[in-house]
């Protein structure tokens, strides 16, 4: 029993050392426990259920602490893993954003490279106009470039000699690195659904106020010509002429200084020709509705506010057509020059100086026509075609027509009783050509270069009294052969310019029935029969003058005598769209553009950027090679 003691005395010393020495490991597990942070339970809830089972060996505090040293080791390399994808990730969308942005660049960079290089094709359509409207004047002769606006159209003929293509399609010229670019001239913005009408529009398609005949005797010709157009009434007309006649005598209907000085603000009339067409607003009577119409903003495009009917302002009818108000009517650059185009001053038929005239025409033409010419203007023409003077219904005009006639040979009786006259010769004596003594003052004069053409002429040469008959038959056959080139020759002034004859070939029916003669039905037949594009008039060669209006049947010889002194076929002074397109782009650029045309000379009066359109705005399709 004692001995058993004994042993029971050793179990319990062996228990107690073991459970200090427990203790003592429990204790610093605690303490790393709280060193740490928890780690340790984290460590320990990840031993598997064997391990769990497996009896707990015991390990010193250096062990404890070199496994925690362990431990933190593998927790930095984590955390330096993650910041590196970070960094990584950062770099990679700082690289992307600096790409995209550089795309975006460079996208906008051809973008705007390629509207500059639409925008100068655009100008070079202005350049090729007037080359091309220079080809028209002098069909046989080579038209040089060099006095363009910028110089891109090379010297000589255009498009291999064809020289009016940008009249009938558009231009295709190279721009470098294997690409295209298309040239077009419009006459306008086509309303929706229309197709484009290339060439150019004749400022003289347009009725000149400035041209307006303002002498009383006159006043009712003008007046009536006014009111043809749409919205001008009596009141209106009278107002107009009475702001551009020099005197203060208001008429029937008008207005003069002492109205216009009671309104607030005060002002006055111009008492002259119009300086521009906004000026008309000035006018008692006038409204910006009734000038402009739908365009309010003077933009001359369709905006959507002009297309809305009622939704918005200004009020419109929604048709798809910008209505231009008076604008689209009227003009104040509309004439003709009166020089060839290589600059040479036509033949005045109407000079003053009958030996002079004798002369150039003998030098230039013939004996025959100069006979003819001084004879016509000393003693009048008469016409086997002409109306009896009680026929028509303006006998108002044509009793005018006689007092004028009958004061121009006063005038000329009174100078050549006075012993002198502006006809007289350079040195004071007589002049004598053909059997004629042209020292007087003649008392006719030309209106037109169509009275040429079928008179008579009763005059007295060597003493004798002879009948002349013209060189130019009035037949419609010679009248079509003929008239173009005597135009090229021959004019009825000493002006530079002839103003306010209407181009027949373009003009709208209101412009063509406010010409004097020509009445509605008369108009629509002349709209009717020519041909629609620039092109076709000018492949036909038909309607270089006005003498188609005969051949095509439309009047009589005698009916064009009375209406040519207001009608024309082609004026100096030409409007239009140039578009420049680049291969395959929508968008195009547009410029709006005025130029004038005199003798071997041009200038350039309106330029204005359209806004930056898509070619299906204007009719054309996408430029394709």
């Amino acid at each position: 029993m004692l001995k058993q003691s004994h042993s029971n005395r050793h179990d319990l010393r062996s228990t107690t050392v073991t459970c200090s020495a427990r203790l003592a490991i429990a204790s610093s597990g605690l303490a790393a426990l709280f060193e740490d942070g928890g780690q340790a339970t984290d460590r320990q809830c990840t031993r598997t259920p064997r391990q769990l089972r497996t009896p707990c060996q015991l390990r010193t505090p250096r062990q404890l602490q070199d496994e925690r040293q362990t431990g933190n080791g593998q927790s930095r390399r984590g955390m330096v893993l993650i910041l590196v994808l970070v960094v990584v990730m950062l770099m990679s969308f700082a690289v992307y954003s600096f790409s995209n942005l550089m795309l975006v660049e460079y996208q906008a960079t051809t973008t705007g490279l390629r509207q500059i290089q639409r925008r100068e094709l655009a100008e070079s359509g202005i350049d090729l106009a007037i080359v091309s409207m220079r080809q028209r004047q002098s069909p046989n002769q080579t038209v040089s470039a060099s006095g363009t606006s910028n110089g891109r159209i090379s010297n000589g003929r255009i498009s291999g000699g064809r020289s009016q293509d940008c009249f009938a399609e558009p231009v295709m010229i190279p721009i470098g690195n294997d690409q295209f670019g298309t040239i077009s001239v419009l006459q306008d913005i086509p309303a929706k659904g229309d197709p484009p009408l290339y060439g150019l529009l004749d400022e003289s398609a347009k009725l000149n106020l400035n041209s307006l005949p303002l002498e009383l005797s006159r006043r009712k010709e003008s007046r009536g010509r006014l009111m043809e157009l749409p919205g001008i009434t009596i009141q209106l007309a009278d107002c107009i002429l009475d702001w551009m006649d020099p005197d203060d005598e208001a008429s029937e209907f008008g207005a003069e200084s002492s109205w216009y000085s009671s309104q607030s603000p005060p002002r006055q009339p111009r008492q002259g020709p119009l300086q521009s067409l906004d000026e008309l607003l000035q006018i008692r009577g006038m409204t910006a509705e009734l000038l402009y119409g739908e365009d309010q903003n003077r933009n001359q495009l369709l905006d959507m506010s002009e297309d809305d009917g009622d939704a918005g302002f200004p009020p419109d009818n929604r048709d798809g057509h910008l209505d231009g108000g008076l604008l689209q009517y009227l003009t104040l650059s509309g004439s003709e020059s009166t020089r060839s185009s290589g600059g040479v001053r036509r033949i005045n038929i109407n000079n003053p100086r009958l030996d002079e005239l004798y002369d150039q025409i003998a030098t230039t033409f013939d004996i025959e026509a100069a006979t003819y010419i001084v004879a016509w203007r000393m003693f009048g023409a008469t016409f086997l075609d002409a109306p009896r003077p009680d026929e028509g219904e303006d006998l108002e005009r044509r009793r005018l027509e006689r007092l004028e006639s009958a004061r121009r040979r006063l005038q000329s009786q009174l100078g050549q009783s006075g012993g002198g006259s502006n006809g007289a010769s350079p040195s004071g004596g007589s002049a004598t050509r053909g059997g004629m003594n042209l020292s007087a003052k003649p008392p006719f004069q030309f209106q037109s270069l169509v009275e040429l053409f079928g008179g008579q002429v009763r005059a007295t040469i060597d003493s004798q009294d002879r009948i002349l008959q013209s060189p130019w038959p009035s037949d419609p056959a010679s009248l079509r052969r003929l008239l173009p080139s005597l135009q090229t020759l021959f004019c009825v002034t000493d002006d530079e310019f002839i103003p306010g004859r209407i181009n027949i070939n373009q003009a709208s029916l209101p412009v063509l029935k406010s010409i004097p003669g020509i009445d509605e039905s008369l108009a629509k037949s002349i709209q009717n029969s020519r041909p629609r594009s620039v092109a076709s008039q000018l492949a036909s060669g038909e309607y270089s003058s006005i003498a188609w209006l005969v051949s095509r049947g439309i009047i009589n010889t005698a009916t064009l005598r009375q209406i040519a002194p207001f009608i024309t076929t082609q004026g100096s002074f030409h409007s239009g769209i140039a578009v420049g397109q680049t291969d395959g782009d929508l968008p195009v650029a547009a410029v709006r553009f005025q130029f004038g045309i005199h003798g071997d000379t041009h200038q350039i009066l309106k330029f204005q950027d359209l806004p930056v359109l898509p070619c299906t705005a204007i009719g054309l399709p996408i430029a394709r090679r």
